[in-house]
């Protein structure tokens, strides 16, 4: 029989094996043998040379193996180790007609567009909270790019995002006192997903309240994320005919544990979406503040004993280059920023950005404190810089 070739290798079996409680018992370069302990005592090997000619039926036989042990089917042990460093955001639209697991062409049309038009709307969200994007940051919109489609799925009709979580070479060193590009990139295509999250819920809570939104609930929605076209790309799945309800099922990656504060499931029917189609509205008509967000490591701190404020550099990324963001902070926040920095922690900002090309890049701050995406993850992300540019003055 001839297998295909899979779409994994030896770090995602590793990984996934060692989440699920697997350990390892012997092994080298070829191959190593992994333990499940418990009454019945189960070994598998583990092929690690991705070029050898039995790779893939070695592969396939660990994958049949997991799914006895596990009592599932083959096709998702296989997706779970797949994406075992991904997140996966399930799009799943439903409707009493949609009983064969196939959907009209024009309601899918929009199911798929709309998995861009979210995406874009949260990415947006997550560099810039504003009510009304008229122009999307070109960050935002290169995520339809960074981020793939999945093959459909039964079960009513599933479309599954997936966005980077984590890699097992992303890690940040001890010592470590620049941020490092390529980690920052996967760990924003997590700091999107959990905006996503976030925003959906934040939405989702209103429409199921028995009352209208206020209009200072609407207004705080936008610090969470929610926009006008984040509305918009809701209200265009769900008024599609054969659409009765859009259910978005966010499943974490297992290498690291969920962001706070993220609803594992949010739904929307036609009556929730009314609700969200007047929020739209309101975000589209009303002038609201616009506020940058950055995310970085703290490389500088400096402040007299007698000050009130304390200098801070925050090492980040502007449109996708190295920079140093320099911001005063009160005494609660300053005592934050040196705790991230002594313990390795990244931090988020949220406040007025002035970035001239070659100048100083400065923020006005509005709230300060360590990365809410990426707290309480399995897989430390923490960057514990080297002594920094401490200075009492």
């Amino acid at each position: 029989m001839v297998h295909p070739e899979p779409d994994f290798g030896p770090e995602e079996i590793r990984s996934y094996l060692k989440v699920t409680g697997w350990t390892p018992v012997s092994g080298g370069a070829v191959a190593e043998l992994w333990r499940l302990p418990g009454p019945s005592d189960e070994v598998v090997l583990v092929p690690m040379k991705p070029g050898a000619p039995d790779f893939t039926k070695r592969a396939h036989i660990l994958i049949g193996d997991l799914a006895r042990v596990e009592s599932r089917d083959v096709r998702t042990v296989q997706d779970a180790v797949a994406t075992v460093f991904n997140d996966v955001t399930d799009l799943h639209a439903s409707h009493p007609t949609l009983s064969d697991g196939s959907i009209p062409l024009e309601s899918g049309y929009e199911l798929f567009i709309s998995a861009k038009r979210l995406r874009v709307a949260s990415a947006a969200a997550t560099i810039r909270r504003q009510g009304h994007f008229r122009n999307f940051p070109i960050r935002a919109r290169e995520q339809a790019r960074d981020v793939r489609l999945g093959q459909t799925r039964r079960g009513s009709y599933i479309v599954p995002i997936i966005s980077q979580a984590r890699a097992p070479e992303d890690v940040y060193s001890p010592g470590q006192d620049r941020i490092d590009v390529g980690v920052e990139e996967t760990l924003f295509d997590r700091r999107v997903t959990a905006t996503m999250s976030r925003a959906l819920g934040v939405l989702e809570e209103m429409a199921g309240a028995d009352r209208e939104p206020t209009p200072s609930e609407i207004t705080d929605s936008v610090g969470e994320g929610v926009s006008y076209e984040l509305c918009q790309a809701l209200s265009k799945v769900v008024s599609a005919d054969a659409v009765g309800t859009l259910a978005v099922i966010f499943n974490w990656s297992r290498v690291a544990a969920p962001p706070p504060g993220t609803p594992p499931l949010v739904e929307f029917n036609q009556a929730a979406i009314d609700v969200v189609d007047r929020v739209s509205a309101q975000l589209k008509t009303r002038i609201y503040t616009s506020r940058h967000l950055i995310y970085g490591i703290v490389t500088d701190l400096s402040r007299h004993p007698d000050d009130e404020t304390g200098r801070v550099g925050v090492q980040t990324l502007i449109n996708r280059r190295v920079r140093t963001v320099w911001m005063d902070l009160r005494d609660a926040d300053y005592h934050a920023a040196v705790h991230c920095h002594d313990t390795g922690v990244p931090v988020r900002v949220q406040g007025s950005l002035t970035s001239p090309p070659g100048g100083q890049a400065t923020m006005e701050v509005d709230d300060f404190g360590p990365d809410p995406s990426l707290m309480g993850t399995s897989l430390d992300t923490a960057t514990d810089a080297e002594t920094p540019q401490r200075r009492d003055v």
